[in-house]
């Protein structure tokens, strides 16, 4: 055989192994690949079972939450209207959250805000103040639930 059929069959032996080289680290390119996507499909189901679970234990949480409010305004109704706050006090713990606004001529600022929030002056009674009082409470109660539940989800969608 002459040398430039061995170099020849040289350059085809090696263009071969080349290509064989090339075809087999794509095929494990591939086999990463689909494991890598089977990986995340698998996080998927876990996040989405995570989120459905956390969903039913806040839906739980709203209606043991709703049971507390319902008992307490059953408790509440019993209660004695008596007059517990005057003017004064009722004004400021209407003006808690209550964006004051511009008053009328003649009309206080406090009774302003308590009108603009649409409340009036209702903290005046124990029954009131016992149904607004419980009522803040349900209601954080519920968006602190929630938030737990947000930040369960994100823990386990990025782990520490």
């Amino acid at each position: 055989m002459s040398l430039l059929a061995q170099l020849a069959l040289a350059l085809a032996i090696f263009v071969a192994g080349a290509a064989g080289g090339i075809k087999w680290h794509a095929g494990q390119d591939a086999v990463a690949a689909q494991a890598a996507a089977e990986l995340r499909r698998s996080d998927e189901l876990q996040q989405r079972k995570f989120a459905d679970q956390a969903a039913g234990s806040h839906a739980q949480a709203l209606a043991k939450i709703n049971n507390q409010l319902g008992t307490a305004r059953e408790k509440i109704a019993s209660l004695s209207g008596r007059e517990c706050f005057g003017a004064d006090t009722a004004g400021v713990l209407n003006n808690v959250g209550a964006d004051a606004g511009p008053t009328a001529a003649g009309q206080p600022a406090s009774q302003a805000a308590a009108v603009a929030a649409g409340t009036g002056l209702r903290y005046t009674s124990d029954r009131d103040a016992a149904g607004y009082i419980a009522l803040c409470r349900a209601r954080y109660s519920e968006v602190a639930s929630q938030l737990n539940q947000i930040l369960d989800i994100e823990d386990q969608r990025h782990p520490h």
